[in-house]
């Protein structure tokens, strides 16, 4: 900011006339014999008047009034001159920026080569945005930059409030090769909380929803997406699902209770009214494996030579399992697809459900769920 000589002269004078009203106060502001307080009472009131006097010098004086301008020297990143309130000194009317004189009321666009970008141009209202152009050396990659140290800080927050409010809002026009967001980070590259009054299913409470909204629900980790339709919130995962489905390329057998098959349960026959417990999570069978935190397994079940009067095979991931998947008839071998969950070990559960006799039980797994 230049200042011309006349200028200069006055606020030197300022400055002098303030100095000496300062040595005035200054006698008063010794320090009574004990070193701790003034001398008394009302010459603490008389210095807290003449304190008061001062600031009020100062500003008649005008110091306090803020600057109405930053310098401009060139630099991309200084916005120009800054004026505060329609009349440059108001502190009740908004902020509005002034760019090489030209006074941006509804918001500053700012690009990284200095040039301006008028807000109507813009389709959206803005109160700041910035635009960066790789088009040279030493050309900025980012418009905006926030950036958060160790201390679990937060780099850039955008807030919404009121009914259709969007917070932060990524955008492309590049046809086809064009990203709205891009995420990365140690922990996650994306974490989704409960919003205010987040419900179990949003397809009985969240009103207003557009097709790709993703919500998260309130119940069991719960996540949906809405798809469009009568009932547009269609289930992702939560706690209690299977997860996605990995596909074995030829199935194994895991279980096969015959004698001198040279299974691990081999001659393990499973009598009427018992239960089975088979380990298939953390299992490798012929190349193919189910992982321990497997939830879920798809795969075939039979009875090769049932005896006694009739019941069921049921199978699952609780003791006693209660799908049933096959019925047993004697002698006459039965076997069934079939998908069940396994519990937190890694356990399928096996019951013959007959009064007496018994069966062998031949499982062969054709992928899991994770």
């Amino acid at each position: 900011m230049k200042t011309s000589s006349s200028e200069l002269e006055l606020l030197q004078q300022k400055v002098a006339a303030l100095e000496a009203r300062v040595a005035q106060l200054s006698p008063q502001l010794e320090p009574t014999a004990n070193g701790n307080d003034f001398a008394s009472v009302t010459d603490r009131r008389g210095m807290m008047k003449k304190i008061a006097g001062l600031a009020v010098g100062v500003a008649a004086a005008g110091l306090l009034k803020p600057s109405r301008a930053l310098a401009d020297n060139a630099d991309p990143l200084t916005f120009g001159s800054i004026t505060t309130g329609a009349g440059g000194n108001s502190q009740t009317s908004a902020a509005r920026f002034v760019y090489n004189g030209a006074a941006q009321t509804g918001a500053l666009f700012h690009f990284e080569d200095g040039t301006l970008f008028a807000p109507s141009q813009s389709i959206y209202n803005a109160v700041l945005a910035a635009f960066a152009t790789k088009s040279g050396p030493g050309g900025a990659d980012v418009g905006i930059y926030g950036f958060s140290g160790p201390d679990s800080g937060t780099g850039v927050i955008g807030y919404a409030h009121g009914a259709n409010s969007i917070g932060v809002r990524g955008l492309s026009d590049a046809i086809g090769d064009g990203v709205g967001g891009d995420f990365s980070g140690g922990r996650a590259a994306l974490a989704l909380s409960l919003g205010n009054g987040a419900v179990a299913d949003p397809n009985a409470g969240v009103t207003g929803s557009a097709v790709g909204d993703v919500y998260p629900g309130s119940t069991n980790g719960s996540l949906w997406y809405n798809a469009g339709g009568s009932i547009p919130y269609c289930r992702l995962a939560d706690s209690t699902t299977a997860g996605a489905l990995t596909a074995f390329a030829s199935s194994s057998r895991f279980v096969n209770t015959i004698t001198g098959s040279g299974n691990t349960y081999a001659g393990q026959h499973l009598s009427g009214g018992t239960i089975a417990t088979y380990q298939i999570g953390g299992v490798t069978v012929s190349g193919n494996t189910v992982p321990a935190n497997a939830r879920a397994i798809i795969g075939r079940i039979a009875d090769p030579n049932p005896a006694g009067p009739g019941g069921n095979i049921l199978v699952g991931a609780t003791i006693p399992p209660v799908g049933g998947v096959i019925a047993i008839v004697a002698g006459a071998p039965q076997n069934s697809s079939f998908i069940s969950a396994l519990d937190v070990n890694g356990f399928l559960y096996v019951k013959n459900t007959s009064p007496s006799g018994s069966t062998d039980i031949i499982i062969d797994i054709q992928g899991y769920y994770l």
